[in-house]
């Protein structure tokens, strides 16, 4: 399988997964207001949509090539910590309160889940 179509499915279900978990992290704003239902659902998806590619192909190409870094694991520890933060930010700039909590939950429960389906999916 080429690596772009296994990209397609862990974004798949990279976003399944955090947009379940973010679509819940809007409380009402100041003014009382709630955001509408597709509001939060773009949030949601542009928060790992921004940075799902960047994880998959730029952060290991720039580790491989330009950083001689090796290690899948060290590799995968840089892209969780570059998504995890920088979804952060971009829900803290949306309004929403605890996001780094959110975004902690969010990628935590994907990474997780990600990793059982490599490991229980090999030929993925």
């Amino acid at each position: 399988m080429s690596w772009t179509l296994q990209w397609m499915i862990a974004f798949c279900f990279t976003q399944l997964v955090e947009m379940g978990v973010y679509v819940n992290a809007h409380a009402p704003r100041p003014d009382g207001t709630v955001r509408s239902s597709s509001e939060r659902l773009a949030i949601a998806f542009a928060a790992s949509g921004i940075t799902h590619p960047l994880v998959w192909f730029v952060i290991p190409d720039l580790a491989w090539n330009v950083y001689g870094i090796e290690n899948w694991w060290v590799i995968m520890a840089v892209a969780e910590a570059f998504a995890l933060f920088t979804e952060a930010l971009f829900l803290a700039a949306c309004g929403v309160r605890w996001a780094i909590l959110w975004s902690l939950l969010a990628n935590g429960t994907s990474y997780l889940v990600g990793l059982f389906c490599y490991e229980a999916f090999p030929d993925w």
